[in-house]
């Protein structure tokens, strides 16, 4: 025992030295190594709901596997397909982030309408709605019922909001017509499941 005392007391500073170097190595490994990374498709600038996506609009970033979400998609399962709402630059596209319109199922098309901006501001992708066609004394009837809301786009110089519904064929055609003669109001029923 004396002797382990006597060589820790005449080596102290090597050994010192020696458990310094050994903390320095572990935490310089402990902040460089990087953990495992998947590659993910991100929005390379801000992007408008409804905007139809284009390859400049799109970066490719590695982010750590735990953070990546469900639904990832490529950027040839973004680029020609239309955002369901804003996304911020930065943000991870998913399939929910994109639509494209004939990949809509269950025998549904993609109708558009025109409604006031202050509408479409509080609409979002997923909301079921009912789209009102008013006349000119203020009387209202319903042109589709539960409907749902696939993207959003606002025009704030033009004031008003393109909302593009997923709807049966026979309603879609209802709702141009619709469109036509009337101005188109939409009222929100639900949020559907994601």
């Amino acid at each position: 025992m004396e002797s382990v005392a006597r060589f820790v007391l005449t080596h102290r500073r090597v050994l010192a030295a020696m458990l310094a170097g050994l903390a320095v190595w572990s935490a310089i490994t402990a902040v460089t190594h990087s953990p495992d990374s998947r590659a993910v498709v991100v929005a390379a600038r801000d992007l408008g709901g409804g905007t139809v996506v284009r390859a400049a609009d799109l970066q490719v970033r590695r982010i750590p596997d735990q953070s990546v979400p469900d639904g990832t998609v490529t950027t040839g399962d973004v680029t020609g397909r239309a955002l369901s709402g804003a996304m911020r630059a930065g943000e991870i596209f998913t399939d929910r982030r994109v639509v494209d319109p004939r990949d809509l199922g269950d025998g549904r098309v993609l109708a558009t309408v025109e409604v006031p901006a202050a509408t479409g501001e509080l609409l979002r992708a997923g909301d079921a709605v009912d789209l009102l066609a008013v006349g000119d004394e203020g009387d209202a009837h319903p042109v589709a019922t539960g409907v749902e809301v696939v993207t959003v786009r606002t025009d704030v110089e033009r004031e008003t909001a393109v909302v593009a519904v997923a709807a049966a064929p026979a309603v879609a055609t209802k709702v141009a017509r619709a469109s036509v003669t009337s101005r188109l109001a939409a009222v929100v029923v639900a949020r559907q499941a994601r």
